[in-house]
């Protein structure tokens, strides 16, 4: 059943069904009454057309993400979802993966939609192959993204300042005694990039020649990150103290160290980031850094909000992170 049944049903224009579900108050409460249970005897679900028949254009924003099972994303998409809707706006998430035409096409299949701004959920979206596609969008509409800086008219980016929590996990365990840190880092992301910086800017601190030596790439994933583990393990001397980008990798080294009869953290303390669910699942609990996912999405979403009613803000926003102390370090 479409909107011209009910309302041919009802005994009434299209339109009027159309302003009862937009929650338009031109209907008189009998005619509200009668429309609304017919909705619900006929099962009817409103399409985005349907919506629209009442002269208010459907409010809809755009989120690209490159993989929503990544804890982070999820996180950060979830707190945008709830603050839009709060404001009566419809959500359009797309999981792009990593292939830029893939990204591309989806970007212009949200333009078809007639969204009204277009949020990146991820520094993977600063990429030369997108920036035209990504400097069209914003001729038209506002673009958000999310932990990235990209410059451009109608654009605003909001970002974690990944960098300075990497260095505050450094710096509490170069306080209590640690001196000998390696740094494993996931991909080659710019957030990637910016979390290994931070570990390079202590490196007068930590007294190291050859810092670039002392950081491991890997994959994301537990089993790259219980490989990497022995590689670091037989370094001389050994290490005190891993530094992760990602705690899910923090969680794999742990699992690693222990199968390996290395104790965390009395031989070996470990941290990671984000703050994820797996800090807490680990044994031990793991220290990391607080990346707050929950308030760059409730910041977006505002921040999209702000763009569309007007508002003026700044081009870019950025959010400190917090250290969360937890059970994987210890002093030496």
């Amino acid at each position: 059943m479409n909107i011209y049944d009910i309302a041919k049903k009802a005994g009434v224009s299209i339109a009027t069904v159309s302003r009862v579900i937009n929650n338009s108050p031109n209907v008189s409460l009998k005619t509200r009454e009668k429309i609304s249970k017919l909705i619900e005897e006929e099962n009817y679900l409103p399409s985005a057309h349907a919506r629209g028949l009442s002269g208010t254009p459907a409010k809809t924003i755009g989120i690209l993400t490159i993989d929503i099972r990544d804890q982070y994303f999820a996180s950060v998409i979830y707190s945008l979802e709830q603050e839009l809707s709060l404001h009566d706006y419809n959500v359009i998430l797309c999981n792009t993966g990593g292939e830029s035409n893939i990204q591309r096409n989806y970007i212009a299949l949200l333009m078809q939609k007639k969204i009204d701004a277009l949020i990146l959920v991820g520094s993977v979206f600063n990429n030369p192959h997108l920036l035209d596609s990504i400097k069209q969008v914003s001729q038209e509409i506002p673009l958000i993204i999310v932990n990235e800086n990209v410059q451009g008219d109608n654009i605003y980016s909001i970002m974690c300042d990944e960098s300075s929590g990497i260095s505050s996990a450094i710096t509490h365990l170069y306080n209590n005694g640690h001196r000998d840190f390696v740094f494993v880092k996931v991909g080659d992301t710019y957030s990637s990039k910016r979390k290994v910086q931070g570990f390079y800017n202590l490196k007068n601190l930590l007294e190291i020649e050859n810092i670039e030596s002392r950081v491991f790439n890997i994959e994301q994933g537990l089993n790259q990150a219980r490989e990497i583990t022995q590689t670091i393990v037989d370094i001389k001397p050994r290490p005190t103290a891993i530094i992760c980008s990602e705690d899910l990798t923090a969680l794999g080294i742990i699992q690693e160290l222990n199968n390996l009869g290395i104790n965390v953290p009395k031989d070996i303390s470990v941290t990671g980031f984000n703050n994820s669910i797996y800090a807490e699942c680990s044994i031990p609990t793991l220290t990391t850094v607080d990346s707050q996912s929950n308030s760059m999405g409730l910041a977006a979403a505002r921040l999209a909000l702000d763009v569309l009613n007007k508002v003026k803000v700044p081009k870019l926003s950025t959010i400190s992170t917090e250290l969360i102390i937890r059970e994987s370090t210890s002093n030496r």
